[in-house]
C-alpha cells in the first residue's frame, strides 16, 4: 500500500501554499549580523567588475568607500548570491535599507523554495512514491531552524539549496548519461562550490561512482568522462568567480585552505558545554551535540535508525564483494543512490573531524547534509511497513504526523524566532551550555517593545552582549517610527554612565565572568524578558 496524497493536483497545491506562506512572512524577519557583511561583499565584487570591464556604474548612492577586492578580508567569499543582489539594488535604485534586505530575504527564500521542488522530484524518482517524497519535503521545511534560516541565511541555506539541485543532476548522470545532465551537474556543483568551496567534493564523488559503474554500462570511457566533466566544472567555477581570474590555481587553494580552517583573527570564543572555546579547537562531538539538540526528536530517532540500518546492510553486502576486475560496489540503482547519498553527508563530517575545521554558530555550516539524512530516513517507512506489518506502520505514520503538527505549532507560535528552536531533550540543557540567539533574531522585538512604552522619551541603550544593535535594528526589513528616538552606546564600561537601559541576549565572544563590558551594574534591575518556548532569549535591564 502506498501512502496517500499522491495526486498531482494535491502536490501542486501543497507547493503553492508553501510559497504563499513564505511570501506572506518574508518581511517579518530582522536583519542578521552576516547580512550587512555579505551585502558589502556584493558591492566589492560589483566594483571590481565595473573597473575590470570599464563599466560606468555609480555605486556611491548605495555604498560609500567600497574596499578593493584584493585588499579586503572577504576576497575569498563566494559571490554567486551577493553580486547579483548588489546589481539588482543598483538597477532598481533601492536606497531604503528595508527594501534592500527584504529583497535579499525574498531571493533567499525563493532559491530554497525551488530546491524543495527538486528535492521532492529527487525522492519521488528514486523511491517511486509521491507520498514518501512529500514526507521528505515536510521533514525539511518543518524543521524549525531550517524554516527560519531559509529567509535570511544567504550562505548556508543557499549552499544547501544548490547542493540539492547539484545532487539531483549528478545522480541522473550516473543512472543515464546525457549531455544535459552533465552540463547542469557541472554548473550547479560550480555554483555550490562558489558559496562554500567544500562543494568540490561532490564532482569528485560523482566521478568516483562513474568509474565504479559496470564497464558494460559506460556511456563514455571514464578517462574521457573525467576530462569532459572537470573541464566544464572548473570552467564554470572560473567564469562565475572573479577572485579566481587573476591567479586561478593559487587563489583556488587560498580559498580552500581558509575554508578548511577559517582564520579567527578576531579572537572570538564560542560557548560550548559551559566553556568558552576557540572555534579552531572545538571537540569532535561539536556537530553531533548541536544536531541532536536542534533536530525534532522523532526526526532525530528516524535519522539515527536509518544510518545504522544502512551501515549494517551495506557492510553485510561489502564483505561479500569479490575483489576482481569486475567488482561492483552495488547491485541495483537504488543501492548506488543510497551509497552516494550516504557519502554526501559522511565525507564532510569525516574530514571536518579529521582536519579539526573551524565551526561556530551551531551546525549551520553543515545544513547541506540534512537533505541526505532525510532521504535515507524516508526509506525507513517502507522498511517498517515491510518488516513490522501494516498496523505498526499506521502507528508510525501517526507519530510522524504528530511531530509535523508539533513543528507547525512551534513555527506559528514562535514566529519569527523559529531559529531559536531546541527539541524536547535539549530545552532544559541549553541554558549556560550553548548560545541561544547567536544571530540576534529577537533583538529588534525587545527594543521595539521598549520603545512602544516610551514613545515620548529619547533613550540611551547600552549592550552587555556580543550584539551590534545598530546594524540589526536600523537595517530592519520593516520601517520603524522609533528609529530617531534611541541611541545605542556600545558595550564599553563608559557606555553605562548615561545608559537608561542595558540590553543582553546572553551571546558572548568570551567568558562574561572575566569581562567588564558584559557585567550588569548593581543599579540596574531586570525590566523585560523575551521568552520563547520557555527559554529566555534576551533581557532588558533598567536603571533603578
Amino acid at each position: 500500500m502506498k501512502l496517500k496524497f499522491d495526486n498531482n493536483y494535491f502536490i501542486i497545491l501543497f507547493f503553492f501554499l508553501y510559497f504563499i506562506i513564505g511570501i506572506f512572512v518574508v518581511g517579518d524577519y530582522s536583519v542578521t549580523p552576516d547580512e550587512p557583511l555579505h551585502r558589502i561583499n556584493g558591492f566589492i565584487f560589483l566594483k571590481y567588475l565595473s573597473d575590470f570591464f570599464t563599466l560606468n556604474i555609480d555605486l556611491t548612492n548605495h555604498l560609500k568607500n567600497i574596499p578593493n577586492m584584493h585588499d579586503d578580508w572577504r576576497k575569498t567569499y563566494g559571490v554567486i548570491f551577493d553580486l547579483p543582489l548588489a546589481y539588482l539594488e543598483v538597477f532598481f535604485k533601492l536606497e531604503n535599507k528595508n527594501e534592500v534586505y527584504l529583497l535579499r530575504h525574498f531571493f533567499t527564500f525563493f532559491i530554497f523554495f525551488v530546491s524543495t521542488i527538486y528535492f521532492y522530484i529527487f525522492i519521488q524518482k528514486n523511491l517511486k512514491d509521491k507520498g514518501l517524497a512529500l514526507i521528505g519535503v515536510l521533514m525539511l521545511i518543518t524543521t524549525p531552524r531550517i524554516f527560519s534560516h531559509s529567509f535570511y541565511n544567504s550562505k548556508d541555506i543557499i549552499f544547501l539549496s544548490l547542493m540539492i539541485i547539484a545532487m539531483y543532476y549528478s545522480l541522473n548522470i550516473l543512472k543515464k548519461f546525457n549531455y544535459k545532465n552533465l552540463f547542469f551537474s557541472c554548473l550547479f556543483c560550480a555554483l555550490a562550490s562558489n558559496i562554500r568551496i567544500i562543494g568540490v567534493y561532490l564532482p569528485l564523488l560523482t566521478f568516483f561512482f562513474y568509474y565504479f559503474k559496470n564497464k558494460e554500462n559506460y556511456e563514455i570511457k571514464s578517462f574521457h568522462f573525467f576530462i569532459l566533466y572537470f573541464s566544464i566544472y572548473f570552467t564554470s567555477l572560473y567564469l562565475i568567480w572573479p577572485f579566481l581570474w587573476s591567479n586561478p590555481i593559487q587563489n583556488f587553494f587560498l580559498v580552500f585552505s581558509e575554508s578548511m580552517n577559517y582564520p579567527t583573527w578576531w579572537k572570538f570564543k564560542t560557548l560550548y558545554l559551559g566553556k568558552f572555546i576557540n572555534p579552531e579547537n572545538l571537540p569532535w562531538h561539536y556537530f553531533f551535540i548541536w544536531f541532536s539538540s536542534t533536530t525534532p526528536f522523532i526526526f532525530l530517532v528516524i535519522i539515527i535508525f536509518s544510518i545504522i540500518n544502512f551501515m549494517k546492510n551495506y557492510f553485510t553486502y561489502f564483505v561479500k564483494i569479490e575483489f576482481k576486475n569486475s567488482m561492483s560496489l552495488w547491485n541495483k540503482n537504488i543501492e548506488m543512490v543510497n551509497l552516494y547519498v550516504f557519502l554526501i553527508f559522511f565525507i564532510p563530517i569525516f574530514f571536518i573531524i579529521c582536519l579539526n575545521s573551524t565551526l561556530y554558530n551551531g551546525w549551520r555550516h553543515l545544513f547541506f547534509i540534512y537533505p541526505s539524512l532525510i532521504f535515507l530516513s524516508v526509506q525507513t517507512f517502507n522498511l517498517i511497513k515491510k518488516n513490522y506489518g501494516l498496523n505498526f506502520f499506521k502507528v508510525f505514520i501517526s507519530i510522524i504526523v504528530l511531530q509535523f503538527i508539533y513543528n507547525g505549532l512551534f513555527i506559528f507560535k514562535s514566529h519569527p524566532f523559529q531559529g531559536i528552536y531546541f527539541n524536547l531533550l535539549a530545552k532544559n540543557f541549553v541554558v549556560g551550555n550553548l548560545p541561544i540567539d547567536y544571530w540576534g533574531t529577537g533583538n529588534k522585538k525587545t527594543i521595539d517593545s521598549l520603545l512602544q512604552k516610551n514613545e515620548g522619551n529619547f533613550l540611551n541603550i547600552s549592550t552587555a552582549s556580543y550584539s551590534d544593535l545598530n546594524n540589526i535594528y536600523f537595517s530592519s526589513t520593516k520601517q520603524t517610527k522609533y528609529s530617531k528616538k534611541i541611541s545605542f552606546n556600545g558595550t564599553s564600561k563608559e557606555s553605562r554612565i548615561n545608559a537608561d537601559y542595558i540590553f543582553t541576549n546572553y551571546y558572548y565572544d568570551r567568558n562574561p565572568n572575566f569581562s567588564e563590558k558584559y557585567k550588569i551594574p548593581s543599579n540596574f534591575f531586570s525590566y523585560y524578558k523575551l521568552i520563547i518556548d520557555g527559554i529566555v532569549v534576551n533581557e532588558l535591564f533598567k536603571r533603578k
